[in-house]
């Protein structure tokens, strides 16, 4: 008789399949929303709380779980996946399209997210609809990629269809706000006859009501406008113009401007020699667009703002076909540029190691402070207000012909240098010519923003490194006097007196491991946002007193003289009180670590009629120049003494500057360089129902105080 199979080990607990299912569920990629037959939510899963940025604990949590429901969202209901849904609840599985939701409509703080979504319904054996699963997929990232494609794509094509004698640009709803040089200059109109409708005026009387109907038409219907007109000449004649404008799209469907061009078609019937002069210049542009091409690739290929610079300038020299290019970034609000790279020809060998930088005044800075293209003559160029000239190398300086500049230009609109281009070895700069240049200085500002970006998150993880490093001694400094500790107690052979001072370095040891550890928790519950603030109307001496008695032992054990100065005049601020007695403290700590034994710290209070200000200053080592503009950040700190004295991980002034944000408050920080000491400044707005009021005892009598060395 066959055997029993051997029953399952007492400790075998399978999972049972609806804990299975919660943690299939939970872990899904998939953001997944369960809602109840009426449409109120039910479940949602890990991947879905990461998408909308709602988690347990948060009011907006209790709202969807709550009393939420898709079916009555005014988003939804807007762009129709209500509808869509209701489909769901009545039993079908249904394909929701692509919509934009916002949660900030809620109240919520998560980003705006492109989502498309199935909708399936949950039936019993009967039939009966039990749930709806809602599965969301993210597409955020490749709406915006492909809407910012078709923006450049747009635009390229619009420049090389726009390279006739006129280009022109129209409002969306067809008036010319923009400027058209090439107009002006083939019709003698000023700027003020031209804009609105005013072009109108210079088309032949037989054809201005034709071409204004067919205009106006062409905005309504959206549609692409193309006709034949005369134009008057300044001196009164008229040519006939093929015309052609083009309506380009936003991403909402809307029309975000017209752009168009007038050819002049007067003489239809051309030699022999225009048309060789056409192939060649056909030829010419495509060679053009090939080498357009080819600079792109090599500017997106570098990682360093030298090598964009210095790639830039040879492949402008190049395609432009100049004696000269120059790429200069700007270095100060003066607009001051440093010449960052240069490309030149041997006409101007004498002048490669010229290198004097611009002082913030001149042309150069004036297409810095405009963000405008220039493009002149030589004789433009003199003659313009801004022009320098070259002082006094002009005896030595070649002549030129012409200047073209394009400001390079980031993606918040903020100018970060230029791009020009001089002496053409033919002819003049075209409008061409500035297209071009203007293509290439988009792809170089966008090659210098991911340069600095490369940069910045090399910088981090080699902070990160040294901080690891920092973590690691200052956890295995105290390892060392706590074993030799205990291996004194193992011994057993210790008096009651070396038992006692054995328990002490264990116990301090253990105290300043636990400070690390905390202070490593602390910044990470603040930069997480994870702290909630206990706020109450504080009075700032109060926080001072309390920070002084928390960092004296520190100061005092280093031989420091502590002064306190000046009051709150009665003013109240609006804070945290633990919190903002964390930030002075640790701005006195800072003091105190980075100043040699028996130095001076001074803790100064004042206060106008709407801030508060609680400064620290001290004689210390003083902060570099360089350091400066990052002390503030996460575990950066001054150069560490060679037994690593001062201790610390560097992120104490972090958790300052984070915990003002906070409370809507500032800190700064000021010193004249190594050996000068520093100032650091917190400054607090006044509560708005408790303004500072004068104090009828004149100053506090601890307004004043000072903690002598030992």
């Amino acid at each position: 008789m066959p055997s029993e199979p051997a029953p399952l080990p007492s400790t075998a607990h399978p999972a049972s399949p609806d804990i299975r299912f919660r943690e299939l569920f939970d872990q899904a990629p998939v953001s997944i929303q369960i809602l109840a037959p009426d449409g109120r939510t039910l479940r949602v899963n890990k991947a879905w709380k990461d998408l909308w940025q709602i988690h347990e604990g948060a009011a907006l949590w209790d709202y969807v779980i709550g009393e939420y429901n898709v079916l009555t969202d005014p988003q939804l209901i807007d762009n129709g996946i209500a509808a869509l849904l209701r489909r769901a609840f009545a039993g079908e599985s249904v394909r929701l399209p692509a919509v934009r939701y916002d949660v900030a409509a809620f109240g919520g703080a998560g980003p705006v997210r492109w989502v498309t979504a199935q909708a399936h319904a949950v039936k019993d054996p009967a039939g009966n609809i039990l749930e709806v699963m809602l599965m969301h997929e993210d597409i955020t990232e490749r709406v915006e990629t492909e809407a910012a494609l078709r923006m450049r794509e747009e635009r390229f094509r619009s420049l090389v269809m726009a390279t006739s004698q006129i280009v022109w640009t129209n409002t969306p709803d067809g008036r010319v706000e923009e400027d058209s040089p090439s107009w002006r200059a083939f019709t003698g109109q000023t700027y003020e006859e031209w804009k609105e409708f005013g072009w109108l005026d210079a088309v032949h009387p037989d054809d201005r009501e034709k071409t204004r109907t067919l205009w106006a038409a062409c905005v309504a219907a959206r549609s692409v406008f193309e006709t034949e007109y005369r134009v008057r000449r300044p001196d009164g004649s008229y040519r006939w113009m093929a015309v052609k404008g083009v309506p380009l799209f936003g991403a909402d469907g809307a029309i975000r401007e017209w752009i168009g061009a007038n050819t002049d078609i007067h003489e239809k019937v051309m030699a022999q020699a225009e048309v060789v002069q056409r192939l060649q210049r056909e030829k010419r542009n495509a060679a053009l667009l090939a080498k357009v091409a080819q600079a792109s690739r090599t500017l997106h290929t570098a990682l360093a703002s030298d090598g964009i610079a210095n790639a830039l300038v040879d492949e402008v020299r190049d395609i432009l076909d100049v004696h000269q290019a120059v790429v200069s970034l700007t270095e100060s609000d003066s607009w001051a540029q440093g010449i960052t790279a240069v490309s030149l020809s041997d006409k101007y060998a004498a002048f490669r190691d010229y290198a004097v930088k611009t002082d913030g005044s001149g042309i150069y800075a004036e297409v810095c402070r405009t963000n405008q293209v220039m493009r002149f003559t030589q004789a433009q160029l003199e003659a313009h207000p801004a022009w320098k000239g070259f002082g006094s190398h002009a005896h030595a300086h070649p002549p030129m012909r012409g200047w073209l500049a394009v400001p390079l230009i980031d993606r918040a609109g903020r100018n970060i240098g230029l791009i020009q281009a001089s002496d053409k070895i033919e002819g003049e700069f075209t409008e061409e010519d500035e297209a071009i240049l203007v293509q290439l200085a988009s792809i170089a500002s966008n090659g210098f923003e991911n340069a600095r970006l490369y940069g910045s998150l090399q910088e981090q993880d080699r902070r990160k490194d040294e901080f690891l490093a920092m973590l690691a001694h200052e956890l295995r400094n105290p390892l060392a006097p706590i074993s030799a500790a205990a291996d004194m107690l193992r011994i057993g052979t210790a008096n009651e007196e070396r038992v006692r001072r054995a328990s002490d370095v264990i116990s301090r040891q253990v105290r300043h491991m636990t400070s690390l550890v905390d202070d490593l928790l602390d910044v990470s519950r603040v930069t997480r946002g994870l702290v909630q603030l206990d706020t109450s109307v504080l009075d700032p001496m109060t926080i001072v007193a309390n920070a002084v008695e928390q960092s004296r032992p520190m100061i005092e054990a280093r031989g420091h003289a502590l002064t306190v100065e000046g009051d709150a005049g009665g003013a109240r601020i609006l804070g945290d009180p633990h919190r903002l007695v964390q930030v002075v403290v640790n701005l006195l700590n800072n003091a105190a670590k980075y100043t040699p034994n028996g130095g001076r710290i001074a803790l100064l209070v004042g206060h106008a009629a709407a801030a508060v200000t609680i400064s620290v200053r001290d004689d210390g080592v003083g902060i570099d120049a360089q350091l400066l503009p990052h002390v503030f950040d996460l575990f950066t700190q001054a150069q560490r003494s060679p037994d690593r004295a001062q201790g610390g991980l560097g992120i104490g002034l972090a958790l300052v500057k984070t915990i003002m944000t906070l409370h809507g408050g500032t800190v700064t920080v000021h010193s004249d360089g190594l050996g000068h000491g520093s100032v650091f400044t917190v400054t607090f707005k006044v509560a708005a129902d408790h303004p500072a009021t004068p104090d009828p005892a004149g100053p506090s009598n601890a307004a004043h105080r000072t903690a002598p060395a030992p």
